[in-house]
């Protein structure tokens, strides 16, 4: 069926681990936070994805009201199915590789923090009227828990997510922030995004709207100053 398929559409290849971080969080001592790629055929990290994020897709779910204030009582498997389809259809859809950030002393997987990555071919970005744009991997929906953040934890996502560009052999990360999310904009001006579309003249950020902004990261093999690395023979 089309809900079976969205949810055996991301490749196996997603279970490996990305990265691993530690980090002192207020009031617990010091606590471990995993920093992988989420499997989405697996039932266990679509369920922490799901408890998470909202739904962004008009989906009937196990306990919706419809018509006349019906509720809706679903089987198990379909609920379940819905749940997935109405919380992460845009990113199975999109084929995109889903990176979380996890408490490694909780007993069950409990998720503190998420963000989207989808592989995008050389074109236009979300204006049709901006610039031509290379191959990039798309950054979207960073988010980190109420309680975990300031601790350095979307950094550490957002660092995952380069690294899983070089894996991809992509040289360029884009993403779309509000222009009056400050705290956002400092995080990724921050990382060396810029702005992909500067106004030739100041322009109030709330006539600015969303704002388009990509980083070029260095190819294989040369730093960040341009020099390449020895490489033992």
């Amino acid at each position: 069926s089309r809900e079976r398929t969205m949810l055996t559409a991301a490749p196996l290849a997603a279970r490996s681990a990305i990265a691993l971080c530690s980090l002192a969080a207020a009031g617990r001592g010091h606590l471990g936070v995993v920093i992988r790629a989420a499997n989405l055929t697996d039932p266990g990290d679509c369920e922490a994805l799901c408890c998470v994020r909202k739904p962004v897709e008009f989906v009937v779910e196990q306990g919706s009201k419809g018509f006349l204030g019906q509720v809706a009582v679903l089987e198990p498997e379909v609920a379940r199915r819905r749940r997935v389809q109405a919380r992460l259809g845009s990113a199975i859809r999109d084929k995109a590789r889903v990176l979380i950030a996890a408490d490694a002393g909780a007993a069950e997987l409990a998720v503190i923090g998420t963000v989207d990555c989808v592989a995008l071919p050389a074109g236009k970005g979300r204006r049709a009227m901006g610039p031509e744009l290379p191959q990039r991997l798309l950054i979207r929906n960073l988010w980190v828990a109420a309680a975990f953040r300031r601790q350095g934890i979307g950094r550490r996502l957002m660092d995952a997510a380069e690294e899983l560009a070089a894996e991809m052999h992509i040289e360029f990360l884009s993403l779309d922030v509000l222009a009056d999310n400050e705290p956002a904009r400092r995080l990724y001006e921050g990382l060396g995004f810029t702005d992909l579309e500067p106004p030739p003249v100041p322009v109030p950020n709330w006539l600015r709207g969303a704002l388009s902004l990509g980083k070029a990261l260095a190819p294989p093999g040369v730093t960040a100053e341009g020099s390449t690395e020895m490489r033992p023979m």
